[in-house]
């Protein structure tokens, strides 16, 4: 199967299984479609019992903290979303050393809060635009970057646009190369999972189109499907911050501009976990979908991913989707607020699959 980020799986997965008669996404209750109610239930009460501060183990590293500040959690099974919830607040803290603000102050998760999707899950963007341009022959899998970008560094001359949508290009990861010099051989070093791929193949796709990333992704992408909450930040500039997450704190909390330092020049990404949702409507056709699940890279084995995609973001952001039980899972934190040292939100996500599950009827 064709990695592409793992995360355009999502969209294969969405094309495939989602909504494949061009409906919108509706709410319903989970047992409209013969999920069980009660596995919701303790889904939020599972995923509140995080905001306390405790010694979550691993998970806050044997410290003292909550997982997350605040949460906004949608499950989607076919095209009905059967539960979608916010807890916490979007914004908690005074400073970086974890001082609570007034209980005045703090602004409370709601369902329409937008978050910091972070550069990991802007990939998935890229990717989308990428497979769309692939359709309309603007660009091919098999041709060289430098077709596109003839200015690129003579050491990677060789390297194909497969091989940036398949983390096989070979870049050195950031932010320092001479830190990243000890790979175990040539071929782990060519399958890094790093972001310069992807923003490489951002250029590509502004060259090819003669349009800004941002201006592509509203034309192509969520001018079709009508959606307002997924957008870049031209500029980086403060956005109005009435419904977005705060993240870290550096001179004063990043809230309302991006979060990333590799993503400061490029806008960055910004969502509900609705909008998140409208990655189950079908924008592309089902040759491109066949290309996404085709296994580019049998050299790497451990890549296969073909029951289940997911990507996360550093922010604490993730979205599953599952082929077989036709399920998605979007999970929206603001774990780095006040700091990415305090936690890991991972104990959160295996959390939302494990009851999932339980509402599907499986057990153990």
């Amino acid at each position: 199967m064709i990695l592409f980020d793992l995360v355009v799986n999502v969209l294969a997965l969405s094309c495939r299984s989602h909504l494949v008669s061009g409906k919108v996404l509706k709410y319903g209750t989970p047992g409209s479609v013969g999920m069980i109610s009660w596995s919701f239930v303790q889904l939020e009460k599972k995923i509140s019992a995080h905001l306390i501060p405790e010694n979550y183990s691993s998970a806050t590293y044997n410290e003292i903290h909550p997982v997350y500040p605040g949460a906004t959690v949608m499950i989607g099974y076919q095209s009905t979303i059967v539960s979608h919830f916010a807890v916490g607040e979007v914004i908690r803290y005074a400073n970086e050393n974890g001082s609570e603000l007034e209980n005045l102050e703090k602004i409370s998760a709601k369902l329409g809060t937008i978050y910091d999707l972070v550069a990991s899950l802007s990939k998935l963007f890229t990717t989308i635009l990428a497979l769309q341009q692939l359709e309309r022959g603007a660009i091919g899998l098999d041709c060289t970057v430098s077709t596109y970008i003839p200015n690129l560094l003579a050491s990677g001359q060789d390297v194909t646009i497969l091989q940036l949508l398949t983390h096989t290009a070979g870049f050195d990861a950031d932010p320092a190369p001479p830190l990243w010099t000890g790979y175990a051989s040539y071929n782990a070093r060519r399958q890094a999972i790093i972001t310069q791929g992807l923003m490489t193949m951002q250029i590509v796709l502004e060259i090819v189109t003669g349009l800004t990333f941002g201006t592509l992704l509203e034309r192509d992408f969520t001018g079709p499907l009508r959606i307002s909450d997924i957008f870049f930040n031209p500029g980086n500039l403060a956005l109005d911050t009435s419904r977005i997450a705060a993240t870290e704190f550096q001179a004063a909390p990043v809230w309302g501009t991006v979060h990333d330092e590799n993503a400061w020049s490029l806008d960055g990404v910004f969502s509900t976990a609705k909008d998140m949702g409208f990655f189950c409507v079908r924008i592309l056709k089902p040759q491109s979908v066949d290309k996404i699940f085709t296994d580019y890279n049998t050299a790497f084995p451990v890549h296969e991913h073909g029951l289940t995609a997911r990507h996360m973001g550093f922010t604490g952001t993730s979205m599953v989707i599952n082929r077989p039980s036709n399920t998605s899972m979007i999970l929206l934190t603001n774990r780095v607020h006040p700091s990415r040292n305090w936690s890991s939100p991972n104990i959160a996500r295996q959390m939302v699959g494990y009851w999932v599950r339980k509402a599907l009827g499986f057990n153990e």
